[in-house]
């Protein structure tokens, strides 16, 4: 690839990274889409399009992305992201990382969800941030071959009775307590335990998703099969392995080890705790239940928990100037409270399919 070519490229990854992030989700007639901006470079467009990322609906005017488009300017939006935080951590470079003595990188007044400067702060009045030193390296990924090995089929159970019964905490950073415990079998994947996760918490499975934990003494990173994909390495420390979801079973890795972390949604950043608080031996347990539970979840891409906590002053406030505006967004989003009964059936009645579609996705992923 010629210099040329590579800037185009550069040019097409960020300008569809832009319009996953600032894309409308319609829905109309049983049907969902989601319309992108058409504000960007013409050629541009024209290559996406032929790329069959996006899709132009000339009767209406319309950009949609595509399903491909869709999923790829998430991921594309999500290693920027990760590659932004990976800098402002580098050990390397602290005066870029902090912005220069007695200046912080997040100044008062700016926030990665809005994208601007408030009322308060405005934009004249920020110090400039300094140029990043020769020395500055962004911390590239670990090809996967430098990465340990590890056998998530080693010493595995044949014949595996046992279930599990496991707590998820969805960290809201104080705002409230927001939990549910389900019993799975421990037959059931990393990517079965996240299509329960994404139901009970009401997420709608738009974004990325990965697990940490550890097994026999090794740092695991378990996500979805497309990161195995060489062109999309994780930024993960160089210790961890890397684990497709589908591959690793929950009895792999539970009970010995009780603990694990799901992340959801790079950009809003949410955090769930997991872990095993009983092992059930002998269990005829076939598909995972919802037991328990409590909190209402957020909104999906209300904007992490900052976002979360301007949601709930303004819902709370009918003399907000937002109030209705939001009501109706949330609705939009179906953002209802928590309702352990509804919840149980919804599971019950959603998960062989969820799991159906995921798996599908996954052979056309790995193909």
């Amino acid at each position: 690839m010629n210099e040329v070519d590579f800037d185009q490229a550069v040019i097409e990854m960020l300008t569809l990274a832009l319009m996953r992030l600032t894309c409308t989700h319609e829905k109309d007639k049983g049907t969902s889409r989601y319309v992108a901006s058409t504000s960007y470079d013409v050629s541009t467009i024209a290559s996406l399009i032929q790329q069959g990322l996006v899709e132009w609906k000339g009767e209406t005017g319309r950009l949609d992305l595509t399903a491909d488009g869709f999923f790829f300017g998430d991921v594309m939006a999500a290693r920027i992201g990760m590659t932004l935080l990976e800098s402002v951590r580098n050990p390397h470079a602290p005066e870029y990382a902090h912005g220069g003595e007695g200046e912080s990188l997040s100044r008062p007044g700016f926030t990665v969800v809005d994208g601007g400067h408030d009322a308060n702060h405005p934009q004249a009045e920020q110090p400039a941030r300094p140029a990043a030193p020769s020395s500055f390296d962004p911390c590239p990924p670990i090809r996967m071959e430098d990465r340990p090995p590890f056998d998530p089929a080693a010493n595995r159970r044949e014949n595996d009775a046992r279930a599990f019964r496991v707590r998820i905490e969805l960290d809201l950073e104080g705002l409230h307590p927001c939990w549910r415990e389900i019993e799975i079998p421990a037959t059931a994947t990393f990517l079965d335990l996240h299509v329960v996760i994404q139901r009970i918490f009401n997420w709608y499975d738009e974004h990325l998703f990965s697990f940490k934990t550890t097994a026999r003494g090794q740092k695991l990173h378990i996500e979805e099969a497309c990161f195995l994909d060489p062109s999309l390495e994780v930024f993960e420390p160089a210790e961890y392995a890397v684990i497709e979801a589908a591959g690793i079973r929950l009895g792999d890795v539970f009970p010995r080890t009780r603990t694990a972390r799901y992340d959801y949604d790079y950009g809003d950043g949410w955090e769930h705790k997991v872990k095993v608080v009983k092992t059930i031996s002998n269990s005829k347990l076939a598909v995972p239940r919802l037991v328990d539970g409590a909190g209402d979840a957020p909104p999906e891409d209300v904007g992490g928990p900052g976002g979360f906590e301007r949601f709930l002053q303004v819902v709370a406030n009918p003399k907000d100037p937002d109030h209705e505006s939001m009501l109706a967004w949330a609705e939009s989003q179906m953002a209802f409270p928590f309702d352990l009964a509804a919840k149980q059936r919804e599971l019950a009645e959603s998960f062989d399919a969820d799991r159906e579609r995921w798996m599908k996705e996954v052979v056309r992923r790995n193909r």
